[in-house]
């Protein structure tokens, strides 16, 4: 089953990627990565307030988490988290981005490998998202404006530049 915030986000990643991929011109003015995340992050904040809380981000991770695990053994690969099928690869690859997308989510399944075993569980996932979190924070508010988990949330860093047009 499909949960909300994943199918919402995928939803967008296949309208926005044909819209992006128009023309060339297009990609410079609608980018498709940059829009993927910013409705990850209004269907994540729930009570609408343009913040996310820890607990809206651990939902996220939750259903991220859950979506990636192809197999269903409640551990990451890093083969399961580069193919997630809700994910922006498929904008990586029709912009000739693949390498760079593997190399984005390779960087990110290391930092949230914490035990080094080559799987991510779900509570490294979860631990890894709050980490992430608290980086982003630049405030200290104890939650993410938009802007701080759009501009610097290291997954959404990450995946940012491995999605920018070339």
């Amino acid at each position: 089953m499909t949960r909300p915030i994943v199918a919402a986000a995928a939803a967008l990643a296949w309208l926005a990627a044909p819209a992006a991929a128009q023309d060339a011109s297009a990609s410079a003015t609608v980018d498709a990565g940059r829009a993927f995340m910013a409705e990850v992050a209004m269907v994540t904040d729930a009570d609408g307030d343009g913040r996310i809380a820890p607990r809206e981000l651990a939902r996220l991770s939750g259903e991220v988490f859950a979506s990636m695990d192809g197999d269903g053994d409640g551990r990451l690969t890093r083969a399961e988290m580069a193919g997630w099928r809700h994910g922006p690869g498929a904008m990586a690859a029709h912009r000739g981005r693949a390498q760079a997308f593997e190399a984005a989510t390779g960087m990110v399944f290391a930092l949230f490998d914490r035990d080094g075993d080559g799987a991510v569980t779900a509570a490294e996932h979860a631990r890894g998202a709050a980490v992430a979190a608290g980086f982003a924070d630049l405030d200290g508010d104890g939650a993410m404006s938009m802007a701080e988990f759009e501009d610097r949330f290291i997954v959404n860093v990450a995946l940012r530049e491995a999605l920018r047009p070339s």
